[in-house]
């Protein structure tokens, strides 16, 4: 194929996907089959406070961030949780979840990569990934974001409904089958950080945690976390 003719084609698949996008969010506007749960979700309670070697580490509170703003938290998400923990080495890993239970297109639960973009970091070594846990392999997203001397690497997923999604064509893709059904899903970002300039390093540790954390969740609560794993 003509690499010329590679930027048109790609324009114009994202553009009908952007028109459908549309067409669904004001089909899924009026309809009342949204696809809730939300009643009985708690994220402090489905989140131990300490597991395996992890625990909650009050004392770096300062490393978070947060680069959506008060008044969109507010308006996206119903719950939001954000610890950091330290392992027994001395390990830390920064933990944020937000939980939105209407996935239409103007209340979307945001990618991590265009949040802090926005909020003046540099994004650099995004990638596609999947992250063997002992309930089974979780589609991920590594990226790392820069602002001065921090320097952040990131995993993160996005689940709509019940599937897990990364980045914004595999988000739009799932809430347009939703859209097919009547269905508005619900939604959940699971985003875990550290502070180090070893990259891979922390993606070691952080699939670490994640281990340890899914298996410390009740099996009943999981599928907030995570949907439905593929067999």
């Amino acid at each position: 194929m003509n690499t010329m003719k590679k930027p048109v084609i790609v324009s114009l698949i994202l553009g009908v996907l952007m028109t459908l996008s549309g067409v669904l969010t004001r089909i899924m506007t009026h309809t009342n089959q949204i696809d809730i749960r939300q009643d009985t979700l708690s994220l402090e309670k489905i989140v131990p406070l300490e597991f395996d070697i992890w625990k909650i580490d009050s004392s770096t509170a300062a490393l978070m961030i947060n680069p959506d703003d008060k008044g969109l938290l507010n308006r996206i998400y119903n719950q939001t949780l954000s610890r950091i923990y330290i392992n027994n080495e001395g390990e830390r890993v920064m933990l944020s979840i937000a939980y939105g239970r209407d996935q239409s297109s103007d209340l979307h639960v945001h990618r991590p990569e265009i949040c802090y973009a926005t909020s003046g970091f540099e994004i650099s070594s995004m990638s596609k990934s999947f992250v063997d846990t002992s309930i089974g392999k979780i589609p991920v997203m590594h990226l790392v974001a820069k602002l001065g001397n921090r320097n952040e690497p990131i995993t993160y997923w996005i689940r709509v409904g019940d599937s897990l999604t990364r980045g914004w064509f595999e988000q739009k893709l799932t809430a347009i089958g939703y859209g097919l059904t009547g269905k508005v899903p619900d939604g959940l970002l699971f985003r875990i950080s550290s502070i180090s300039n070893n990259e891979q390093e922390s993606y070691r540790i952080q699939q670490t945690f994640l281990t340890n954390l899914l298996q410390a969740v009740r099996s009943e609560d999981r599928h907030w976390l995570v949907g439905q794993l593929p067999p």
